[in-house]
């Protein structure tokens, strides 16, 4: 409450209401208030059900309905979960894997603020839902991704988002869907005070849910569009209904929702000062947000009960409850709540002559306020980073698509001209076969060279302190001969060396040279000199760009939150991990693109991401059997980390991993 002159104006903040989660697969933004928590359906039953359930697609959806139980207690347990479930439905090839693990993954990301994570799959998601050919998965995927859009303030993406997936839910007929998304783009046009679209998709909402005869969505609909027309002074109109959003909550016995409605009412009444009406909704409000420990309930509550005694005039009383109000707002570190009850406990001081203590309440409100305003704009800031990398990635992403489309177009055009030749001119045909086999030959003759030369040097290297430095020299010497072995692959079109050719194979000698070099200081223990004076992100870009220059394929760096450096063990086995990563996708994908992505979320976690489109492999068969598999896993041990593997023949290879550091 702000006091101006002898007028006393007082802030509410009226309570919208929306589900946790649409359906199996949208997750939906708070604007203000609260949000309905799933009831519990047992989470030691359905444990105990996964022990002896086949490894099946019931089991599949057993492990989301896990996770989906962890989201309010342990949310790094949920995720486990959801990957578990995506693991096995790749593997037994369940359609709908991807879909649902994407929806219930990035719920979980939202929960912890990692909106640019969460919009980054989302969009996967759309792909996925294209891929399906459901217009209804795509729907929901176009929603999830608007909503990713909401929480970092990308309005104009967000709406552009919601309204495809509302014109398909249209398109399918599906009318409690698009009831629920109506709901939903009200919910957003009220957070941006465009008004008139509010209330238009609230109607639509309101008229759906009463022909499919569901209360419960209509009581949500009601109640948001109430607080629409609370918003605009229309108080006569929000009664009428929040009064049938009531009843409704009372015939289903929703307290959450009710205590909502209640407060919302006597916030009504005491504008319209029919003040008995107004403590009558107060004390209904605060039995049941106590009862149902609903803090902010509470809060609001009792300073309502402090606004109604003020008018009545009794201001001890008042005051006693508007610093209930701050007690109940400060434990539970409701930072809003807090800086309007300091408001009121300010007003009331000045009412009672005491301008002292209400300057002590307004520095207070004040200090809070400049709090919420700094993270925001450090929120926003930081939201606009993510976005611009976001975009660069997507940018690329799309570049590629158009760059692999416009090969396969050049394969069918020389395909064909092949045809039209064979056709015209069988001389032409036999010189073309005879020319061929003649390269291939030559190729053949050049790859035994370079198989010879490369054990030679393997055999060098191993002969000192084998036994010692075993595990190292896999990963730090077997990279550097894999990009010589790559380079001389360069020489292979002409067995006489031309001036140009004569450049590659000294470069290639030289990197022979920094090979015998990098084992020599990895059996002394050190570290790669880049690593130890610019730190691991240098270390990591020069090592990809030295190894593809002029190579078929491309790398891509992406770190974040590495402008720290960490502890010298551990900058090393991270480069240790990407650099067998990244060489196991070099020798064994034939993979063409190559990402490695590093972000250090805070100073306790790092998320670590190489992906590739090569060939892929069966982690059933294989996983056990790599020597340099093993090493990534015990290295992620070392780091108390977690792995997670995801790959299949012909589709590529992710590799994710999480550690604390």
């Amino acid at each position: 409450m702000y006091s101006v002159g002898n007028c006393l104006i007082f802030m509410f903040s009226p309570t919208i209401v929306i589900l946790k989660r649409l359906l199996i697969s949208i997750s939906i933004t708070c604007i203000t208030g609260l949000v309905l928590a799933q009831p519990a359906t047992g989470k030691d039953s359905l444990l105990h059900k996964l022990k002896s359930q086949k490894h099946d697609e019931q089991k599949v959806l057993l492990l989301f309905q896990i996770g989906q139980e962890l989201e309010n207690s342990d949310l790094n347990l949920a995720k486990d979960y959801y990957r578990q479930a995506r693991a096995l439905g790749n593997k037994i090839r369940y359609s709908l894997t991807e879909i649902k693990f994407i929806s219930n993954y990035t719920f979980v990301l939202n929960m912890e603020a990692a909106f640019d994570s969460s919009l980054y799959w989302n969009l996967k998601g759309i792909e996925e839902a294209k891929k399906l050919g459901s217009a209804e998965h795509l729907a929901k995927a176009y929603f999830n991704t608007g909503t990713s859009y909401q929480y970092l303030s990308d309005y104009e993406n967000a709406v552009e988002n919601y309204q495809k997936g509302l014109e398909l839910f249209d398109s399918i007929g599906n009318k409690a869907l698009s009831a629920q998304a109506s709901d939903i783009l009200q919910v957003l046009y009220t957070s941006l005070k465009q008004y008139d679209k509010a209330k238009a998709y609230g109607k639509t909402a309101i008229d759906e849910f009463r022909k499919l005869e569901q209360p419960k969505m209509l009581a949500y609909s009601l109640t948001n569009l109430g607080v629409i027309y609370g918003t605009i002074s229309q108080y006569d109109t929000a009664l009428v209904l929040y009064s049938e959003a009531l009843e409704i909550t009372q015939k289903i016995n929703d307290e959450v929702l009710m205590a909502a409605i209640e407060l919302n009412l006597a916030d009504i009444f005491l504008w319209q000062n029919r003040l008995a009406e107004s403590k009558k909704h107060y004390e209904s409000a605060l039995v049941l947000s106590r009862k149902n420990k609903l803090p902010d309930s509470e809060s609001r509550a009792l300073r309502g009960f402090s606004y109604y005694t003020m008018y009545a005039g009794n201001f001890p009383q008042s005051l006693l409850f508007a610093k209930e109000a701050l007690l109940v707002s400060s434990n539970n570190q409701l930072q809003h709540e807090t800086i309007l009850n300091l408001d009121q406990l300010a007003s009331l001081s000045y009412l009672q002559q005491d301008p002292r203590k209400a300057r002590e309440y307004e520095r207070s409100s004040g200090r809070i306020r400049d709090s919420l305003l700094n993270e925001q704009i450090l929120k926003n800031t930081i939201n606009t980073e993510k976005k611009f990398e976001l975009d660069k990635k997507n940018n690329l992403l799309q570049l590629q698509h158009v760059q692999l489309r416009q090969k396969h177009i050049m394969n069918i055009l020389l395909i064909s001209a092949i045809g039209v030749i064979s056709l015209v001119s069988l001389v032409g045909y036999r010189f073309f076969r005879i020319r061929k086999k003649m390269q291939e030959q030559k190729i053949r003759e050049l790859e035994t060279e370079k198989q010879l030369m490369a054990t030679q040097s393997l055999l060098k290297g191993q002969e000192e302190e084998r036994s010692r430095i075993a595990k190292d020299l896999h990963d730090g010497l077997g990279g550097l001969l894999s990009g010589v072995k790559l380079q001389l692959g360069a020489m292979k079109g002409n067995l006489i060396l031309s001036e140009q050719d004569g450049l590659t194979f000294n470069r290639v000698l030289n990197n022979l040279e920094e090979s015998i070099g990098e084992m020599r200081r990895v059996a002394h223990n050190m570290m790669p000199e880049t690593l130890l004076k610019f730190g691991l992100p240098q270390a990591l870009e020069d090592y990809c760009e030295g190894l593809s220059r002029q190579q078929p394929f491309s790398i891509q760096c992406d770190f974040r939150g590495l402008e720290e450096r960490m502890e010298h063990s551990t900058e090393l086995v991270l480069y240790r991990i990407v650099q067998e990563l990244i060489n196991n996708a070099v020798k064994h994908s034939g993979a063409s693109s190559i990402l490695v992505q590093i972000i250090r979320h805070d100073k306790e976690q790092l998320n670590l991401t190489v992906e590739d489109n090569g060939t892929g492999f069966d982690t059933n068969q294989e996983y056990t059997n790599s020597a340099g598999l093993r090493n990534i896993v015990s290295r992620v041990k070392y780091l108390n980390g977690k792995i997670d593997i995801q790959s299949e023949s012909g589709k590529g290879t992710s590799v994710y991993i999480e550690c604390e550091i």
